[in-house]
């Protein structure tokens, strides 16, 4: 793949966008406290139907000295160029009102 498109940052969710297209990664960092879900979906306007891909974001526990003091939590899914039909929606949730910046590439 030569290039691709991005969302740009995005920290609530949002159509990404409304034509066919190749999913082709999802970068995220927690931006909060509480525990965030971000989904992307093969949708273009709404968090319902084919759902593409699911990240869970936590902060490190601090009783725990395997994961103390870590930096943020951050991930990255290559996703090929997977076919979206329908566009692309992102589903950014947090029980705390909190969340995560992302950002999604796609050609």
């Amino acid at each position: 793949m030569a290039s691709c498109r991005s969302s740009g940052v995005k920290t609530a969710s949002a159509v990404i966008n409304v034509d066919s297209c190749k999913l082709v990664s999802i970068h995220a960092v927690l931006t909060g406290t509480a525990p965030t879900t971000i989904k992307v979906f093969d949708n273009a306007s709404a968090a319902s139907g084919l759902e593409l891909s699911r990240m869970i974001l936590a902060k490190p526990d601090a009783a725990d000295p395997a994961t103390a003091g870590r930096s943020p939590p951050i991930m990255e899914f290559d996703m090929h160029g997977v076919l979206a039909t329908n566009g692309l929606y992102l589903s950014i949730s947090s029980g705390a009102g909190e969340g995560a910046a992302v950002s999604v590439e796609f050609s």
